[in-house]
């Protein structure tokens, strides 16, 4: 059976160049195209066709059209896939419009797509579901009586689910989500589109055992390129939001003549079939595309897509936030550092007639206290979102203004202390359209030494498996996205100058010295072996650790000056939430084992 050669052909994973699944064993890999077609084609180059994956489309359309002898496409990919030809066969298929966004799902059955589940609405009744079953067990299985497939009818592989119960399935094995915009297209308010967008994004992060996830814009399918612009725009914002997903985008690409019942009726018509062009985007998505470059990989064409850029940077009007301190802009950067008793001001650069202007801030800021890289059980952010997004907030106080001072922004910072980190961006709107600006990253900090630094961080999540994130060319907390609790003590140390990797807790153990052990607490002070345990300000500024086994904190400062460690001491860690300052008593109140150590 031609099923079961596919699945024990060799075990290659056909990763061509620029279309690697991840740069990170946590990040999913992310596909745009403008036709599912497209997609066919990232999943034959992308995925290893002997393993078996659920696919979930949601789309308005079934795209489950049974192609006449479809054996022949698998046989030959089976082939080209074997002698390493698979791209040349991709190239020459692509140009005559071999795979349809139509019938793009049914060559990929049985391998290395099992199962699909179709999701054609937010909310089904039973007796839409049926229908839509009915459907698209007609379509897939159109040619069975005339030319029969090795593998038998497809229409048990089909299912029908709505959004609202499709956390509910049971999905065993990886999956592979595909999204058309066109899912989208029967919104016509921005506000409306955007919480649609959110809505669905938000349920397919949630899927166990997610592993990749494509989007085709399908262009024929929308009213107009405003919408195509207005979904895209939506899209990518999202995706440039979550952290740990690698965003590849190809618009240049085609997929030969569209031979869809669409298409037909604008032949008949002697009119063009659209397609989107992001060349002709509008300045909404223009200047969002130019602020989030770095997050998009462009493969095909990829000179032309940078004298795209190119072309709209030097049309200038895109606006730019500019960061002061005490007076002075900083250097251009994304690392902005703020002394706490330092004022400061973000100010919009770059932009025409900002007198007729509307203007929004905002901030952005994690979507959730805890998140889990891992697919792993370890009594840590067990459950927790595996893919770390942020959300925008608005900063009302600011609207309309050119000018936001410092004091309107701290409030956001962590609550107790008006310190860490925060991202914030703005959005105008005028007589030449609406664009986005730069997102200006920056920390506020209080204190120069170990524990100073460690302030930095405050205001971001706890990020179990951290050592799995990649933001460019930063790892785990210095990308300052989240950390784990020894992430977050290591931070402090790695920002001092010292060259120490992300570890464990236990992991960690060799690069620090022990101070003392904590052997009781008389009279609230802790006691080691050699009397009372000290704390000097030469402690504090390297680094006044404790450690707990799966565990460790800092010491954060001598309260009331008492010169020795005791239940006042303040104390500061990471657990399943943000940065918290507490006190000695409550940490030993939880931990029997507690040793005192510094690095070496």
């Amino acid at each position: 059976m031609l099923g079961n050669l596919l699945r024990a052909g060799a075990a290659v994973f056909l990763l061509t160049s620029g279309l690697a699944l991840a740069g990170s064993p946590a990040d999913l890999p992310v596909y745009i195209e403008d036709s599912h077609a497209g997609t066919f084609y990232w999943i034959l180059q992308s995925l290893p066709l002997n393993r078996a994956y659920g696919l979930v489309l949601i789309d308005a359309h079934s795209d489950a059209s049974e192609i006449l002898n479809s054996d022949s496409i698998r046989s030959q990919v089976l082939r080209a896939a074997t002698d390493g030809a698979l791209e040349q066969l991709a190239r020459a298929w692509r140009s005559r419009g071999a795979i349809q966004s139509f019938n793009w799902v049914e060559p990929l059955i049985p391998s290395p797509i099992a199962r699909v589940w179709w999701v054609p609405a937010e909310r089904l009744t039973a007796n839409q579901i049926e229908r839509k079953r009915h459907e698209a067990e007609r379509q897939i299985n159109a040619h069975e009586s005339a030319s029969p497939r090795d593998e038998g009818g497809f229409g048990r592989r089909y299912d029908v689910v709505g959004l609202d119960t499709l956390l509910q399935q049971t999905m065993p094995g990886p999956l592979v989500v595909s999204v058309d915009l066109d899912f989208f297209a029967g919104e016509t308010s921005a506000a409306g589109t955007r919480a649609r967008v959110e809505r669905v994004l938000d349920s397919v992060l949630r899927l166990p055992r997610l592993e990749a996830l494509t989007f085709s814009i399908s262009r024929p399918y929308l009213t107009s390129d405003s919408q195509a612009d207005m979904l895209l725009y939506e899209v990518l914002r999202y995706l440039t939001h979550v952290v740990n997903v690698d965003i590849h985008y190809e618009p240049f690409l085609r997929t030969g003549e569209d031979r869809s019942e669409k298409a037909k009726e604008l032949y008949r018509k002697r009119a063009a079939v659209p397609r989107y062009e992001i060349e002709h985007a509008g300045p909404l998505l223009r200047s969002f595309t130019l602020q989030s470059a770095r997050r998009i990989v462009v493969g095909d064409q990829r000179e032309r897509w940078e004298r795209m850029l190119d072309g709209w940077q030097r049309a200038g009007n895109i606006p730019r936030l500019v960061l002061s301190v005490d007076g002075r802009p900083a250097a251009a950067s994304d690392d902005h550092l703020v002394a706490a008793d330092v004022p400061f001001c973000l100010r919009i650069e770059n932009a025409s007639d900002l007198a007729r202007t509307q203007i929004h801030w905002k901030a952005v800021i994690a979507a959730h206290d805890s998140y889990n890289l891992t697919n792993e059980r370890q009594g840590f952010a067990d459950g927790a979102p595996r893919y770390l997004s942020y959300r925008d907030v608005p900063i009302d106080v600011a609207d309309g203004r050119t000018e936001i001072q410092g004091d309107a922004l701290v409030p956001l910072l962590d609550k107790k202390t008006g310190l860490g980190t925060l991202r914030v961006y703005c959005e105008l709107s005028g007589p030449l359209g609406t664009y986005v600006s730069n997102m200006v990253r920056l920390s506020r900090y209080r204190g120069e030494g170990y524990v100073g630094k460690l302030t930095e961080i405050f205001n971001l999540p706890y990020v179990y498996g951290s050592a799995l994130l990649r933001v460019e060319d930063r790892a785990s907390a210095d990308a300052r996205y989240g950390a784990d609790c020894s992430h977050f003590i290591i931070y402090g140390r790695r920002r001092g100058g010292w060259k120490i990797p992300y570890v464990n807790p236990q992991e960690l153990l060799p690069y620090l010295d022990t101070l003392a052990e904590v052997k009781e607490l008389r009279r609230g002070i802790a006691y080691g072996a050699e009397g009372p345990i000290p704390i000097t300000a030469a402690m504090l500024a390297k680094g006044m650790l404790l450690h707990f086994g799966k565990h460790v904190a800092a010491v954060y400062a001598d309260a009331h000056r008492a010169g020795v460690l005791n239940e006042s001491t303040l104390v500061v860690h990471q657990l399943e939430g943000y940065p918290e300052i507490t006190t000695f008593g409550a940490m030993a109140a939880k931990y029997k084992q507690i040793r005192v150590m510094t690095f070496k």
